[in-house]
């Protein structure tokens, strides 16, 4: 990719048309979760290029529908034809993605002649090679061969890889408000990475984060979902009460409501709010019935900004259940079942109002039930990519709407 880009990013409301989306095709990364799936927080292993074909298809849909869209690898790796600037950064963060360790017996010497070649050895490297590497970020332990011919077999190297095995699911990262992009700070061990490297590919676009939460603070773009004059966070698993504090004292979101959705089951079937509720249009929402009523019911703490829009506060106002304050912002809701729920039903993207990208294996009840509400839909075969545990609205990370 080259040039500048002609947008600053900023996402108002979950329903404006989509403008620009960043992706992340799984390939290599992905494999390594693959082969052992239960260390991955995958729900059950699936075909690699299965997944790949089938976010292709993603893919072509959205530009279909004239929306840009950025892989990782191309935020990555934009505008670094030419030396220095963005070419030499990405060779400093792929230099700091491979790791080297060396045992005790290597000589000071010897590590200086190998720290050196490493240099070397990333300066060679195309630009997409170098994204690979960080995506990847193989660790390299070096010992003294006993065995050596040559100074070509002098040392044996050992390779594991920490790769970001979860990217694709780009939506966890970071989320985008009217102001702006901030990043999150991930939960589990596995994903932690994976802020690291949006932020570099943001940098990398020309986009300054407008903040990054910091521990012990965790924040996932799954729980974030504007809506015009306010938005919903949630706060439960995955998101927890610092992170979320830390936007609202750095006021990321804007002059607008703060609606933070408390979940009471906190449990990894329903682990961000988009698993359980989304949006159709500025009047209607859908919502699993297991979270309309009872103890699984969530609970809003709506925070309101005092001031105008470049001096103020957020005020706690009042704490109410999610569906009676969707009620008062004049949503109607659509319930949806546990079962299509946990066939990605409501992990949908908009693309603007009752338009949609959605999961064909969520039912045809369910997809008949929003065509009744005035729903176009366009279903993808995401049997594979699912298998990550996550639908299309995990997959994506809309940082232009309007």
């Amino acid at each position: 990719m080259r040039g500048r880009l002609n947008f600053f990013p900023k996402q108002r409301a979950e329903w404006e048309r989509a403008r620009v989306v960043l992706l992340s095709q799984p390939d290599t990364e992905t494999l390594f979760a693959l082969l052992e799936t239960n260390s991955a927080n995958f729900l059950y292993p699936f075909d690699l290029e299965k997944a790949k074909r089938e976010h292709g298809e993603f893919r072509k849909a959205l530009e279909s529908r004239g929306v840009k869209v950025i892989d990782i690898r191309e935020a990555l790796t934009r505008n670094c034809k030419k030396e220095g600037g963005n070419l030499e950064r990405l060779r400093l963060f792929a230099e700091k993605s491979l790791r080297y360790e060396f045992s005790e017996e290597i000589s000071p010497e010897d590590r200086d002649l190998l720290i050196k070649n490493k240099e070397r050895i990333i300066k060679t490297f195309d630009p997409l090679i170098l994204a690979q590497i960080v995506l990847l970020r193989p660790k390299c332990r070096i010992r003294y061969n006993p065995n050596a011919l040559d100074p070509t077999s002098r040392f044996i190297s050992q390779f594991e890889v920490e790769p970001a095995n979860n990217l694709y699911f780009m939506r966890d990262g970071l989320i985008s408000t009217e102001k702006g992009c901030v990043i999150g700070n991930l939960t589990l061990d596995v994903r932690k990475v994976e802020n690291e490297i949006v932020e570099f590919a943001l940098i990398q676009m020309g986009i300054n984060p407008i903040y990054r939460v910091r521990p012990p603070g965790n924040l996932e773009g799954g729980d974030f979902l504007p809506a015009g004059d306010f938005v919903l966070q949630g706060q439960g698993l995955l998101s927890n009460e610092e992170g979320v504090y830390q936007l609202l004292e750095h006021m990321v979101y804007g002059f607008v409501e703060v609606a933070v959705v408390k979940d009471p089951r906190s449990q990894m079937d329903e682990m961000h709010l988009d698993t359980y509720f989304n949006f159709l249009s500025r009047g209607k929402a859908i919502l699993c019935e297991d979270r309309l009523k009872g103890d699984d019911q969530p609970e809003v703490e709506l925070w309101v900004p005092e001031g105008n829009r470049e001096d103020f506060r957020y005020r706690k106002r009042k704490t109410l259940p999610l569906p009676r304050f969707l009620e008062e912002k004049g949503f109607k809701i659509v319930p949806f079942s546990k079962e299509e729920q946990e066939r990605f039903a409501p992990n949908f993207l908009l693309i603007e109002e009752n338009r949609l990208i959605g999961v064909k294996g969520a039912g045809k009840s369910f997809w008949r039930k929003l065509e009744k509400e005035g729903v176009q839909a366009t279903l993808i075969d995401f049997e594979a990519l699912t298998g990550g545990y996550g639908g299309p609205h995990c997959m994506s990370q809309v940082i232009l709407r309007g």
